[in-house]
């Protein structure tokens, strides 16, 4: 009635089943075989759950088909009991039941029952396949025993299970190996092969890339139709072999790279690497394995980034060469680190030291720029640094840099960015050169200027000079000192300048106490005899004793503390009348080419200021005796010009009278009046050079008085209306009538008389017209003709002493009326102008106000 049967076919894994964590219990591991007991609500699943304990498996019950049977189901049982003590129909039909389900048809069954129970049910239920019977009386071992039974089983069903499933595995697993590998070679870019250590080298395996690689299928090879040697050029044949050869004796990889042919005749360069296999420990040829591929491509790029890297290497020749030979300092530094990429011998030249080794970018601040104070600049303070930090270029400005040799530098720096074609910035350039000379030159020049207009300022040469001399300290030196050369042959020490207030004194001392000589072998004296510069570049102590004339002197000379001096000499006119000394009186400067050359520039300025000056003063000289001349000479030859006119008027007069019907009567009048005129001309031009001196001594004095300005026009009109129509012209007098002001009448009339005289001489002929204006306080006189006109260039020169706006052959006269009818409208407080144009005429205007000052 129980037992195993024969029929009964093993079940299939079921994918629902609960696996032990970890796939599957490991070797010598007893896994848990579970239990399930199922019964009436009045069974006693208790007691057999007490005979099961012994087992030590865990067991499970239950009295109902519900939800909670189904999960019991859901687990994996190694055997389900079903006690049909209280009612064996009822546990038939659950057995049927079970049966029926996918999930329980292969659990064994064991069904508990009493001895009057049905036999045809109990044949149905035997007849099921893995159902079996117990019938009462029930004893618990052995129902231990046939439930150990179906235990065991179910443990030998699970080992069985999981051999199957690692032996699927393990199958799956070689056969995607299997599968990935032919992926492999037959996507490979070459060919996979296996050839014999043999003449030829016979391919025994070629992948199916040797198709795409040589234009032969893998057939070709191992039917040896075509041999290895055959692909590789021959060129490269014997090289190949001793790779090969070396490669084994080594027992290394074989790693090669040649040439070879395909089908078609092209040409390709592949790479090899391949291994030796002995299939036996004792086998003499080995069996070669390995994997050609076509680097053609890469070969090719491979020559064009060598030929890339000559013309790379020949463009940094060039550059380096170019950045060598630049006047300029150049530093190209790598970006964002500002490590020093390429820098020229200028550059290191100019700083005085050896490049800065710079890692990032704080090491900038160990260069030795300073800013005016001389603070050091901080590294992001330097252009190339501003440059990394912002990605913009900086234009040109001024860095001093302090030397290592003490000497301070000025540096016209300049800086931009390197970008790539993505204007990524890759690199910053930055140049530099020396403009210390240039400032220099510029501070010297602004000197010199500086100088040259305080020279210019006033013909005092005395005072200037000693501006000068101290405008010189501190540029030229600590120390300045002016001699002059005077009249009596004598040397005058005439300025002193010093940093130092109390050796100035000192100076002076020096020039109180030891007056220079000509005669001196040295200094001021010697230069001014010479007319030669002294320089001396470092002054020893046993110099000063040479020169020193006792002892005193000596003490003198040495307090003065000169290290170097310079005594350059003024010189103007092919004469030398003085010197100047200069000295610096501290280490570290001494007097070389440039100074020298800065010094002779100042002394020459200063020797042509005071020979400008000498000049000046004989020029005013001159001119104060021309004037006085001019005064006496005036008067002396006014005198008998007075009586011969009277004689000239008297004889008008009785010419008529006395010469009653004598033909020459007429001829004897004309000669007279034209001899009148020219006395009168001569007592013109006479009172004009008698005006002319008086301005010049500043003796020129106005009588102002009530005075019409129309009776005095219409008045000198009327004296020139004869001359004008004696030369073709019509003087024409408009405007006001009268215009009654407060003027010196005397200088009024003189003022018309020379517009009016002046308007004859040049209208050509035509009309000429004088008018008078008022305006408020202001009297207007406008005097017109229409003549040759004043060229734009004479307008202002025309009112000069002793000035035409034509050459005095086309006119007589001296060149005085119009600068003095100027000097005496200014003095009137009044003012004159010109408009004219080249052959249009000339207009002159006089605004004079009507009441003078103090009026």
């Amino acid at each position: 009635m129980w037992g195993s049967h024969p029929d009964v076919e093993a079940p299939p894994a079921r994918q629902h089943e609960a696996r032990p964590e970890g796939g599957g219990t490991r070797p010598g591991e007893v896994a848990d075989a579970r239990l399930l007991v199922m019964g009436e609500p009045h069974s006693d699943l208790a007691g057999v759950k007490a005979m099961l304990a012994p087992l030590g498996q865990p067991v499970h019950e239950t009295v109902d088909w519900n939800g909670e049977l189904e999960a019991l189901l859901d687990m994996e049982l190694a055997c389900i009991l079903v006690d049909a003590r209280q009612g064996w129909s009822v546990g038939v039909e659950t057995a049927l039941r079970l049966r029926d389900q996918e999930r329980t048809r292969h659990i064994p069954l064991l069904l508990l029952a009493t001895s009057a129970c049905d036999r045809a049910d109990l044949l149905r239920c035997c007849g099921l396949s893995t159902v079996d019977c117990l019938l009462e009386p029930i004893h618990p071992e052995f129902l231990r025993a046939k439930v150990g039974m179906f235990i065991e089983l179910h443990r030998r069903e699970r080992t069985l299970r999981a051999a199957l499933d690692r032996a699927e595995r393990a199958e799956a697993v070689a056969r995607e190996s299997e599968r990935m590998l032919r992926t492999l070679l037959g996507n490979l870019p070459g060919m996979a092969y296996r050839c014999h250590d043999t003449p030829g080298y016979p391919f025994s395996y070629a992948s199916p890339g040797a198709l795409e690689l040589t234009g032969y299928g893998p057939e070709d090879f191992t039917s040896h139709r075509v041999s290895r040697e055959e692909l590789i050029h021959p060129d490269d044949l014997r090289r190949v072999r001793e790779g090969i050869q070396m490669a084994l004796d080594a027992r290394t990889p074989i790693t090669l790279t040649y040439r070879i042919r395909t089908r078609t005749g092209k040409e390709r360069w592949v790479w090899e690497r391949g291994v030796a296999i002995h299939e036996e420990p004792q086998a003499e040829l080995p069996i070669l394995e390995g994997f050609i591929t076509d680097i053609t491509p890469l070969h090719r790029a491979e020559q064009e980034r060598e030929e890339l890297l000559i013309q790379a290497r020949a463009e940094h020749g060039r550059m380096e060469t170019i950045i060598q030979q630049l006047p300029c300092a150049v530093h190209i530094a790598e970006a964002p680190t500002g490590r020093t990429l390429a820098v020229n011998a200028r550059a290191e030249q100019l700083l005085g030291h050896p490049m800065i080794e710079v890692r990032c970018l704080q090491d900038f601040a160990r260069y030795r720029a300073i800013h005016a104070d001389g603070s050091r600049y901080t590294a992001e303070e330097y252009p190339i640094a501003r440059v990394l930090l912002t990605g913009k270029a900086q234009p040109e400005e001024e860095v001093l840099y302090d030397r290592p040799d003490g000497s301070v530098r000025v540096f016209l720096i300049s800086a931009g960015p390197i970008l790539d074609r993505q204007g990524q910035l890759q690199a910053v350039v930055a140049s530099f050169i020396d403009i210390t000379g240039l400032r220099r030159a510029e501070r010297r020049q602004a000197f010199l200027a500086s100088v040259s207009e305080t020279l210019a300022s006033s013909l005092d040469y005395e005072a200037t000079l000693a501006h000068v001399v101290q405008r010189a300290v501190p540029v030229l030196g600590d120390c300045c000192t002016l001699d002059m050369l005077e009249p009596d042959g004598s040397i005058r020490r005439l300025a002193v300048a010093h940093v130092d207030p109390g050796r100035a004194e000192l100076a002076w001392e020096l020039a109180r106490s030891y007056p220079i000589r000509l005669d001196s072998n040295g200094g001021s004296g010697a230069v001014i005899r010479t007319g030669k510069t002294q320089l001396t570049a470092e002054i020893p102590d046993h110099a000063l004793a040479r020169f020193a004339r006792d002892a005193r002197h000596l003490e003198l000379l040495r307090g003065l503390r000169a290290t170097s001096a310079l005594v350059v000499p003024l010189h103007a006119r092919g004469r030398t009348f003085g010197a100047l000394s200069l000295g610096y009186g501290g280490p570290g400067h001494r007097y070389g080419p440039e100074e020298q050359l800065l010094a002779e520039e100042l002394a020459r300025r200063a020797a042509l200021a005071v020979d400008n000056a000498r000049l000046y003063r004989e020029a005013q000289l001159a001119v104060q005796l021309r004037d006085e001349f001019l005064s006496v000479a005036s008067h002396e030859l006014k005198t008998p010009l007075t009586p011969l006119h009277l004689k000239l008027s008297a004889l008008s007069r009785e010419l008529p009278r006395c010469c009653v019907g004598d033909t020459r009567s007429q001829g004897l009048q004309r000669h007279v009046d034209v001899a009148r005129r020219q006395v009168h001309k001569m007592s013109t031009l006479i009172n004009s050079l008698l005006d002319v001196s008086r301005l010049s001594q500043g003796k020129l004095k106005l009588e102002p008085e009530d005075t019409d300005l129309g009776e005095v026009l219409a008045e000198v009109a009327a004296w020139f209306v004869p001359e004008a129509a004696r030369v073709g012209s019509e003087l024409r007098v408009e405007g006001e009538t009268r215009v009654p002001g407060c003027w010196d009448r005397l200088r009024l009339e003189q003022v018309v008389t020379n517009l009016i005289s002046n308007a004859i001489r040049y209208g050509a002929g035509r009309p000429i017209i004088a008018r008078l204006e008022v305006e408020t306080d202001l009297a207007r006189l406008v005097v017109r003709d229409q003549g040759i006109g004043i060229a734009p260039e004479a307008q202002e020169r025309i009112f000069g002493k002793f000035e035409r706006a034509v050459s005095d052959r086309h006119s007589g006269g001296l060149g005085l009326g119009l600068y003095i009818t100027r000097s005496i409208v200014e003095a009137m407080g009044g003012s004159i102008r010109v408009e004219s144009r080249l052959g249009e005429g000339s207009t002159f205007t006089v605004e004079l106000p009507r009441c003078q000052e103090g009026r």
